[in-house]
């Protein structure tokens, strides 16, 4: 009886396993696509709850997937946020601290790792902080595509391209190479500033209420960003639609997600780059499994641009890279609810050396954050300060709750003294590894000195 009883106890095993690995075959993608946009703040998307129609693309597309309602980017700015994208590492590590900094080259990217197994890939980028030769992102990948059409700024330069140049290097690129199994990055720049109104994409706001913004928000500038979100959201739609056309779609992992928000006069700021506030690092993340797994979730858990990479990874049941420290969103064995997001941010000022006609790059700490479930902590390097914000209650940082030597606060301020310390040590060791002052040329400086990049 024993024996009948293991018999089958074998063959049911062997069943299940069986219909595991059919069931993992079916879901495991045959491709992987992100799309990303730049300067994005996810409380200006439907899906995210904006009463205004910016984003009927990202919103049905949503739909399709699984939206992280709390995602956050480690640094508000370009160049860094991409990098930890590309790399599950934080900005101190990776080495891209700043616009005009190169991630260090013993970091291993996504395409690399990628292109070990068989995956063919390509960027196609718009934005100048994230050229191929200045970011250092272009390794692995078999194409970099970098769209510089666009001039702003009175026409001075031409530092970023438009979506639709956008989409035709990269559905160009897409119909040449859909037979191949493949890593697509494309990335749109439309929305960062200075923004621009675009006709065919204006709203009405007479019915929006005041409080759907932060106090000190300079509405006129908002109308133009909707504007330019809701064109770029026209130009995913076709990217979307061209995906499905070549029979894409159902078996890719598609990850859409934002560098970095902005900042519209919230705590006296505009832009970007400096400050931890969740206008700025509060972004978009949404993922579409295989077979649309999992479609029309929403989940609530605090999640970062780190986690990306880990996701694909464990997607394509490829072991990660040991350097990666984010973690794969849909692996039940992680505790989000104890997990703590370190923010950073640092200061960046260029110095002409006439005599050797070279540039060199100073960077220094500016303010360190911590993020644990609905708490923030701030820590503001050169004033030794701290701010503490309980984002469930107060979601737009209005008020510093933040009362020293209370206990409530003691462990996170202590926890973020510690790393910060860590931090600027990892950073004094590491300089060897930075690019050199002379490959920041002088076209470089005055592009990133045009977007306003540079003191």
């Amino acid at each position: 009886m024993n024996r009948i009883k293991r018999s089958f106890e074998i063959s049911v095993f062997l069943m299940l396993m069986f219909l595991g690995m059919n069931l993992q075959a079916e879901l495991t993608p045959r491709n992987v696509i992100i799309i990303s946009v730049d300067t994005l703040r996810a409380d200006h998307l439907g899906c995210y709850g904006y009463p205004v129609n910016t984003s009927p693309a990202i919103d049905a597309f949503a739909k399709d997937g699984v939206l992280f309602s709390r995602c956050y980017t480690l640094t508000p700015l370009t160049a860094p946020a991409f990098s930890t994208m590309l790399t599950s590492l934080p900005p101190h590590k990776h080495g891209a601290k700043r616009n005009g900094l190169a991630v260090y080259k013993k970091v291993k990217t996504l395409p690399q790792i990628l292109k070990r197994y068989g995956y063919r890939s390509a960027a196609v980028i718009s934005n100048w902080p994230i050229r191929k030769k200045l970011a250092g992102l272009g390794g692995g990948f078999d194409v970099y595509y970098e769209v510089f059409t666009n001039k702003r700024y009175w026409g001075i330069t031409n530092p970023e391209g438009q979506a639709p140049q956008v989409n035709k290097k990269a559905i160009g690129w897409l119909e040449a190479n859909h037979k191949k199994r493949f890593f697509l990055w494309v990335q749109y720049t439309d929305p960062h500033a200075p923004y621009t109104m675009h006709k065919k994409h204006k709203f009405d706001y007479k019915s929006v209420k005041p409080s759907v913004y932060p106090p000190g928000s300079h509405i006129k500038k908002i109308k133009k960003y909707d504007s330019e979100i809701a064109f770029t959201d026209y130009h995913i739609g076709k990217l979307l639609d061209k995906i499905k056309e070549l029979d894409l779609y159902e078996d890719a992992l598609i990850i859409f997600h934002a560098d970095h928000g902005e900042s519209f006069g919230e705590h006296d700021y505009l832009k970007h780059g400096k400050k931890l506030y969740n206008s700025t690092l509060h972004v978009p993340l949404v993922v579409k499994l295989p077979g649309r797994l999992l479609k029309n979730t929403v989940r609530h858990e605090n999640a970062s641009l780190l986690d990306i990479g880990p996701t694909i990874f464990a997607g394509l049941n490829i072991m990660r890279h040991p350097q990666m420290e984010g973690l794969d969103l849909f692996e039940r064995r992680n505790d989000f609810s104890k997990r703590r997001i370190l923010l950073e941010t640092y200061g960046g000022m260029v110095v002409f050396k006439r005599k050797s006609k070279k540039y060199h790059l100073k960077v220094k700490p500016i303010r360190y954050g911590i993020l644990e479930g609905s708490t923030k902590v701030i820590y503001n390097v050169k004033n030794k300060t701290f701010e503490t914000y309980h984002l469930g209650k107060d979601p737009f940082e209005t008020r510093s709750v933040f009362v020293a030597g209370q206990l409530e606060y003691r462990g996170l301020k202590d926890y973020l003294r510690g790393r910060s310390a860590g931090i600027e040590e990892y950073i004094k060791l590491n300089r060897m590894h930075q690019i050199q002052p002379a490959a920041l040329s002088t076209e470089d400086f005055e592009k990133l000195k045009s977007l306003g990049y540079f003191e």
